[in-house]
């Protein structure tokens, strides 16, 4: 494969229009939504530590624009947003030509100037940096930004990098006001009260509670369709699910499976969502404890979890179950005929017992009530880890720092989020050499890291799609960080009146012409 060129790259963008698709104003100007969700983080920059997470992700698609974004509608193209085209004559330097006239929730202009320091080594590319360590992971090739104009910047990568037009739709990617950056006290209070360019302003936010935004007059892409939107934190499902009943709230987000019925009796109400590009994993920490070091104890507890019969009794089956940690939308480089993860109970209890285990405690931590059906799927692996000779025990845990921090780890839930079409934006970032997982010690596998590489600076399609293939292998077979447990399925209740629907990713977009009622 070729570099791309500055024809290939601006014909992926050159279809889609401009502007987003617009409804008509009158229909939902007025409108305010009231969403409930199971978690809120109350930072809210794109690159602040703790807002790297799905339920932060849903509140930044409304405070931050990116660059571009990805057309999941429209062959899962690159589409303009904050900038009008990129071009590339080697995947190295690349041109961005910025949209004029957009407006800041201050009301300053979004220049060149404020998408370079976005970008930046202030606030992100040197180590001491703030937002360094997401911006490894979201933009691990960036070598340098500068201005050329008023509205076009120069980005220059490591080496490279055959998807870099890509990342800038990722989380990490909102582009923030400089002048508003620079006048805050420190990181953590500018994250509490950021100035964006997104459809929505932030006006209120209150840790563990709520967070209020209002329509941004001036935005770019035309009126916003809701006048305000209050995101309420409703830990347990089943409360979220009664307010919507109730009328306290218009739409929540993640519905457990035994909950669909309550919903859909109600004619009043209806579910929307389901399997998403993302995934939803288990990791495994083989390194802070000696039970978990032999490859062979974690490739039996993948093999020992039946996820047809997860998908089946906890989901009615209404999700699937991905070939590994691949997406069908991943083009060339997915490979339809590896299997799906393998459920062989008898090999697991071989594996068991050639690793020497003699019975020692494997604890599995959770929060129990942040993924859909988190806690069930926490006691059936369990029951079933236990079947085969594993002696594994459930400790809820009150938050995910208890989860992530406490040493020694062991087991836990996680996902993989997949914001832009290609493996780097989920494998590679959520278990490559850069990643959190690896930097905080869970696993390290020198091969993988190798492979990992190629697939993140060749421009070779075959040459990446070998490299990806054999890091699967890696990942199910030869020395598994973790699994694959299925899609990361994300069902939302709401008013049946009120016509919107989730993007392929899981997050919520309340740009002009996603809702109406």
């Amino acid at each position: 494969m070729m570099a791309p060129s500055r024809r290939n790259i601006l014909k992926m963008i050159g279809g889609a229009s401009l502007l987003p698709r617009v409804m008509p104003a009158q229909a939902t100007s007025a409108a305010r939504l009231r969403v409930a969700m199971q978690d809120l983080r109350t930072e809210l920059d794109p690159l602040h530590p703790r807002a790297s997470a799905l339920s932060s992700f849903r509140v930044l698609e409304s405070v931050h624009d990116k660059l571009f974004s990805i057309d999941y509608q429209n062959g899962a193209k690159l589409k303009p947003m904050l900038a009008e085209a990129i071009e590339t004559t080697d995947s190295v330097v690349f041109k961005v030509r910025l949209r004029q006239r957009v407006k800041f929730h201050n009301g300053d202009e979004l220049t060149a100037d404020d998408v370079a320091f976005t970008f930046g080594p202030e606030r992100m590319l040197q180590k001491d940096a703030p937002g360094y360590g997401i911006g490894q992971v979201t933009f691990p090739t960036l070598a340098e930004v500068k201005v050329l104009d008023r509205y076009n910047v120069e980005f220059k990568t490591k080496g490279a990098d055959p998807v870099f037009w890509m990342r800038f739709t990722s989380y990490g990617g909102g582009v923030i006001c400089k002048s508003a950056y620079l006048k805050a006290a420190s990181f953590d209070q500018w994250a509490k009260s950021p100035v964006g360019a997104g459809p929505y302003r932030l006006v209120e936010s209150s840790e563990n509670n709520y967070i209020k935004l209002e329509a941004h007059p001036e935005y770019w892409g035309g009126r916003p369709p809701l006048s305000a939107i209050e995101f309420r934190m409703v830990r347990e499902p089943a409360a979220r699910v009664a307010g919507l009943r109730a009328g306290d709230f218009d739409l929540i987000t993640t519905i457990a499976p035994d909950q669909f019925d309550v919903i859909t009796a109600d004619k009043r109400l209806d579910i929307v969502g389901g399997d998403t590009v993302s995934f939803r994993t288990m990791q495994y920490d083989s390194l802070s404890n000696p039970v978990l070091r032999d490859p062979k104890l974690r490739r039996a507890l993948n093999l020992s979890i039946d996820r047809q019969g997860l998908v089946k009794s906890i989901w009615h089956g209404r999700i699937s179950i991905p070939r590994s940690h691949q997406q069908p939308v991943y083009g060339a480089l997915y490979n339809r005929d590896r299997p799906i993860p393998a459920y062989d109970p008898a090999r697991s209890q071989q594996l068991i017992k050639e690793a020497g285990y003699k019975g020692e405690k494997i604890l599995f931590k959770t929060v129990g009530d942040y993924y859909t059906a988190e806690l069930a799927e926490t006691q059936v692996m369990a029951a079933m880890w236990n079947a085969v000779g594993l002696n594994v025990e459930i400790q809820r845990k009150e938050n995910w720092a208890q989860v992530m921090d406490e040493k020694p780890r062991w087991i836990n839930n996680s996902s993989d989020g997949t914001y832009f079409p290609d493996p780097t934006a989920s494998f590679s970032s959520r278990w490559g050499a850069s990643s959190a997982f690896q930097r905080s010690g869970y696993w390290k596998n020198d091969r993988f890291n190798k492979l990992e590489k190629t697939l993140v600076g060749s421009l070779d399609t075959a040459e990446r799609r070998r490299a990806y293939q054999e890091m699967l292998d890696i990942f199910d077979e030869v020395d598994p960080p973790g699994t694959v447990l299925h899609s990361l399925a994300e069902f939302f209740g709401k008013r049946s009146d009120l016509k919107w629907s989730p993007t392929p990713t899981g997050l919520l977009d309340f740009r002009p012409g996603t809702i109406a009622s």
